[in-house]
């Protein structure tokens, strides 16, 4: 057998196996890896809505976000300190739902305080009908979102600007 038509065998078996894979293999959307700010002892009615919201519209997420049978003594700063940081240092994004209600000195502001050190670009959604945001979260998100289904995917889309 001459180089030629060796060539020829594997440029139609790469172009075979190419349309193959274009006719069988699905095209799925990136599983993007995230923490969503909230606080179980406080009320989570924001994160269930968010979470029920991604849910509907088919956004895949691993979501790192603390489970509510995870739940922890909110009096132990150290420890959750250690808690956050594990949970987010595989997160490619954090969100923060910033209600005005948000207090400086919450917890809030230790997870993104450990986002910043983590270098991972923190998304602040803006609730429906709220003119104001907390100025602590509006000075240290990297994007500032409305609470709308299509800039959430949008802003998971995207890398860190």
């Amino acid at each position: 057998m001459k180089m030629e038509s060796i060539l020829k065998y594997i440029a139609g078996g790469i172009v075979i196996k190419g349309l193959y894979d274009f006719f069988t293999i699905e095209t799925k959307s990136p599983q993007r890896r995230i923490f969503i700010s909230h606080s179980w002892e406080r009320g989570s009615e924001d994160y269930l809505s968010l979470k029920k919201k991604l849910k509907e519209h088919n956004v895949k997420i691993y979501d790192h976000s603390i489970p509510s049978h995870k739940a922890f003594d909110e009096d132990k700063r150290e420890e959750l300190e250690k808690i956050f940081r594990n949970q987010m240092i595989y997160c490619s994004k954090i969100l923060v739902i910033a209600n005005s209600g948000i207090d400086k000195n919450s917890f809030v502001m230790t997870e993104i305080k450990i986002a910043k050190e983590l270098k991972k670009e923190i998304i602040a959604i803006k609730p429906y009908g709220q003119y104001s945001m907390p100025t602590f979260i509006r000075n240290h998100a990297t994007k500032i979102i409305s609470n709308n289904i299509n800039s959430i995917i949008k802003a998971l889309q995207h890398g860190h600007e």
